[in-house]
């Protein structure tokens, strides 16, 4: 089995990042973690963050950019992004005008293989990130993720498959797992918990806070410790033979989002060593 390294993602800290991203950084270092998961620049040069991965030893796998942004500074966007070491890159947020079943998605899909080209030219990846919409929203009945993924070639676009945001998009993460099994260089392990099974968009619904009786009590939770089967995912997970699993819960809420970090990454190790 491939060595999996293991990412924190800077979302939780999107607040922070602008002013104090070194000593974050070396928070999550401390945590254990072998890398990190931008969600921008923060307005940091390339050459601060990359400053920053020296000083501690984490590496940059992944920044998160939104369609439009990628669309109109493609190659600004790639090239700062290599500079920081990143071998990958998600696009997300792809306009309503544009999605699956709209005039414009056969547009979509040709700029996509655009921007995948140029990544390539730097050495990078470009993968596909899932949030609830992406599978709330269908064509005749099927779900805008997949006819995003199974539109573009999987050498141009492979997959991060965020498994909370599956499951909370009304998705089985099971069938995602397999359908693009080698499509999965990176998985997202969020988790979450509800009293009730319920659909839920983006972290952005809720703001800052909890779900209350009309999300059926939803909080955001360490990975392992909300309502996520991991041990029953595990082998469908390790079976994509993925470089990178990210923690992930978007929010702790009053809790210590380090120590939530801590938490996760110690449950997802435990799990991971009892197939080995």
């Amino acid at each position: 089995m491939r060595k999996i390294k293991f990412a924190s993602p800077t979302f939780l800290f999107r607040h922070e990042c602008p002013n104090s991203m070194e000593s974050i950084m070396k928070e999550i270092a401390a945590c254990g973690f072998d890398g990190l998961e931008l969600y921008s620049m923060f307005g940091h040069s390339a050459k601060t963050i990359a400053e920053y991965c020296k000083k501690t030893n984490l590496l940059i796998l992944c920044d998160h950019i939104h369609y439009d942004e990628f669309s109109t500074d493609t190659e600004n966007v790639i090239k700062s992004r290599s500079e920081i070491g990143a071998k990958y890159l998600t696009i997300d947020n792809i306009p309503n005008e544009l999605l699956p079943g709209a005039p414009g998605f056969s547009k979509a899909v040709k700029e996509i293989e655009r921007i995948s080209k140029l990544c390539k030219e730097y050495g990078i990846q470009l993968l596909y990130h899932n949030h609830g919409y992406d599978l709330i929203k269908k064509v005749d009945g099927v779900p805008v993720l997949d006819l995003i993924l199974d539109s573009i070639d999987p050498d141009l676009l492979k997959y991060q498959p965020d498994l909370g945001w599956l499951a909370l998009g009304g998705g089985d993460p099971v069938y995602y797992l397999k359908k693009y099994k080698d499509r999965c260089p990176i998985i997202h392990l969020k988790d979450y918990f509800v009293t009730e099974p319920t659909l839920l968009e983006s972290p952005f619904v809720l703001g800052k806070e909890r779900g209350g009786a009309e999300y059926n009590y939803f909080e955001f939770r360490p990975s392992g410790y909300g309502v996520m089967n991991f041990p029953a995912l595990m082998p469908h997970i390790l079976a994509c033979e993925p470089e990178w699993i990210t923690t992930d819960h978007d929010m702790s809420y009053e809790r210590n989002t380090y120590k939530d970090m801590a938490m996760s990454l110690t449950y997802i190790k435990q799990l991971i060593s009892l197939y080995n």
